[in-house]
């Protein structure tokens, strides 16, 4: 397992946009619980775990999951990063 050489300012602006993403995910779901990995198996620059209460209905869950994915893919059109975004039971 081979990991992108990013430099500094590479590594600047994606945890960056991963401590807005993680403010937007509890801004959207409060109650969530957010996790956030560097592992890199492919062309991923990160991970973004979503985990939601067991009181979620499945609207909840959609909705999360639309919003993270759309958000994940501005990201990557605006910055070029490549961030894996899920909900997780």
């Amino acid at each position: 397992m081979s990991r992108k050489r990013t430099s500094s300012s590479q590594s600047d602006l994606l945890d960056m946009y991963l401590s807005e993403l993680a403010v937007f995910i509890k801004d959207l779901a409060p109650e969530s619980r957010v996790e956030i990995s560097y592992a890199q198996y492919e062309d991923e620059d990160a991970h973004v775990s979503i985990y939601l209460p067991a009181t979620a209905g499945e609207d909840e869950v959609r909705r999360v999951e639309t919003a993270l994915g759309e958000r994940c893919n501005d990201i990557l059109v605006d910055a070029g990063l490549f961030i894996i975004g899920a909900v997780c039971d």
